[in-house]
């Protein structure tokens, strides 16, 4: 037995001799094996064998971390002794239902003569490796009859296409062979419509960034997809970055038909694909394993978009939490919930923003600083500039400053001043907003507006800003706060510097996983930001009872967020203390 009454030292196993073992995986107490097939991934994830305990891994100085689905850390395995130097790891268990106590559960991990880690994994392609930004695959049809000119050709090209499927095997040139002998077109108009069909196909696919990250070097990809072999090896290779070996089956796989030739030639661990009959139900029927690819659909987010009008938003909100990965889980998680839920959330409070400007008559948007640092861009972007919002600009602003009196900090915020303002931040009570403006005898041209306010506020009666919706603080609104973090100082106070003025801040004091993963949330933001060139506004907006009931169902969803952003909200905790005057050491 192994002797787990003391520590074994620091950990002394790379990587690389984790990633090319096979792991048995057992419990010191009465030697309970739970797997045999234990096997580590080269971008964090661990196969062979899953629970929610144990679904990924990470290696630092301290041992290697197994993590559960949230990102905790559930053991913490060092170097134990084995037998002929083989790698045995072990660690005491640590319970995510108790806040990750360690418990009396001794884990151990130790090599075995398995070769399961060389096998190879497949995966479908389309809807699984890629997806298309229109979502429905036959809106390519659609797009190609409406800037063709050629009436009705997508029905017709749906209706060809269904007309040989499940019968024979067919490729997109038999599809517009047909068609010309029905005299629907013209040799000459189907070779244009056919390439321009390849080329909308082109532009609409994107690679889903989660599922490419679990491709490994030696893995196939099977595709069942009628287009050419040509083309869809270019999709592979220069959507998503991949050069592995593919097989197009022409309907194999949902037929079952191309798994015998795939087993004679390969060990197959599992297949990855999104279609019941094709990816799970076929390989299925050959002991393969499987797993349904289910990322592509709309989530719920999406759905609530949609129902709202905001169709073209959820598609561009869509493509952006696909196109999200990170092999770090934390950072993984925050780009997910900012592609999720805080992007959604301020979609619908631009909108919002955009209803209140017309009541107020309003010519100019303060965004405040720091909370704002996102959504001011969205906010005064060329795309909602079209759909009729005013000027804005981003003020730097804080408790600190609104509660100290300052002639200076006064000029500086009423120099950015339009004819009729809405002042407007991203969460909290709206007290400081109100103190501000209440001092400078303004409030006959300032609005404070808070898009996500604390419940106490309905009974307010004074300072009351707008709010699109009302949360509990430690339930919703920190971690508004965490996933709208800024780099940028807070603002604490504002001094003459050669007679101009200046607002100096206080540096914030993230970790470097911190500021790492403020940094990746601002380019996920970016990401969604550039697909709202592919669109114009509607004219017609959602009302504000519709804005505020989706609003309110998308922040419900953050508090089962809340254990996958603990890292995040826990240095965001950290940074919500008033600014320091005396601390002040930049000037923005």
């Amino acid at each position: 037995m192994i002797d787990i009454s003391e520590p074994q030292g620091s950990i002394s196993v790379t990587a690389d001799q984790l990633l090319s073992r096979t792991f048995t995986f057992r419990v010191a107490k009465n030697d309970t094996i739970i797997s045999e097939d234990f096997v580590f991934h080269k971008n964090g994830f661990l196969i062979g064998y899953s629970h929610p305990n144990e679904m990924f891994w990470e290696i630092d100085s301290a041992g290697v971390n197994i993590l559960d689905q949230n990102g905790g850390i559930t053991c913490q395995l060092s170097s134990q002794p084995g037998p002929d130097g083989m790698i045995r790891l072990g660690g005491y268990f640590r319970d995510p239902g108790s806040d990750y106590a360690q418990t009396g559960n001794f884990h151990i991990l130790e090599e075995n003569s398995s070769d399961s880690h060389t096998k190879i994994q497949s995966f479908d392609l389309f809807d699984t490796l890629v997806a298309r930004r229109c979502y429905d695959p036959l809106e390519i049809f659609r797009i190609v009859e409406r800037k063709s000119g050629v009436a009705n050709f997508a029905d017709k090209r749906h209706r060809v296409e269904m007309s040989m499927f499940g019968h024979r095997p067919y490729g997109l040139d038999d599809i517009y062979d047909i068609m010309v002998a029905d005299a629907f077109l013209t040799e000459k108009q189907a070779s244009v419509l056919k390439w321009m069909e390849l080329e909308e196909e082109w532009d609409h696919l994107f690679p889903i960034g989660d599922v490419v990250a679990r491709v490994n070097a030696d893995d196939i990809v099977i595709s069942d997809m009628y287009l050419p072999y040509a083309f869809i090896e270019r999709v592979l290779r220069e959507k998503c970055g991949l050069n592995n070996k593919l097989y197009l089956s022409n309907y194999g796989k949902h037929h079952r038909l191309i798994w015998p030739e795939i087993l004679d030639a390969y060990e197959l661990r599992s297949h990855f694909g999104d279609n019941i009959q094709a990816d799970i139900i076929s390989p299925s029927s050959f002991g393969i394993g499987v797993n349904l690819v289910t990322i592509s659909k709309w989530d719920r987010t999406e759905d609530i978009l949609h129902a709202i009008g905001l169709g073209p938003y959820a598609h561009a909100v869509r493509e952006t939490r696909l196109h999200v990965f990170d092999p770090n889980i934390h950072i993984r998680h925050a780009l997910n919930a900012q592609a999720s839920v805080n992007i959604p959330l301020m979609i619908l409070g631009t909108f919002w923003i955009r209803h209140l400007a017309e009541q107020q008559g309003a010519d100019k948007i303060l965004m405040a600083a720091r909370d704002c640092n996102l959504w001011y861009e969205m906010v005064s972007s060329r795309h909602f500039a079209k759909a009729g919002m005013p000027q804005s600009d981003y003020i730097r602003i804080s408790r600190s400053v609104c509660y100290i009196e300052s002639a200076e900090y006064e000029a500086y915020l009423q120099g950015k001043l339009g004819r009729q303002n809405l002042l407007v931040d991203f969460v909290g009570t709206g007290r400081s907003l109100g103190m501000i403006i209440e001092r400078m005898g303004r409030r006959d041209a300032i609005t404070p507006c808070v898009l996500i306010g604390e419940p106490k506020l309905a009974n307010a009666t004074e300072f009351l800003p707008q709010t699109l919706i009302l949360k509990d603080f430690h339930t919703h609104r920190i971690f508004f706060e965490a996933l709208n973090a800024s780099l940028d100082g807070s603002a604490v106070l504002t001094v003459l510097d050669n007679h101009r003025l200046s607002v100096l801040t206080q540096d914030n004091e993230f970790s470097d996983l911190a500021r790492t993963i403020i940094a990746a949330m601002r380019e996920t933001f970016g990401h969604f930001m550039s697909g709202l060139d592919r669109f114009d506004p509607s004219q017609t907006i959602p009302t504000l009872d519709a804005l505020k009931s989706a609003a309110d169902a998308i922040a419900e969803l953050i508090p089962a967020w809340g254990p996958k952003l603990t890292a995040l909200q826990r240095e965001q905790k950290n940074n919500l203390s008033l600014g320091n005057p005396f601390n002040a050491v930049k000037i923005a």
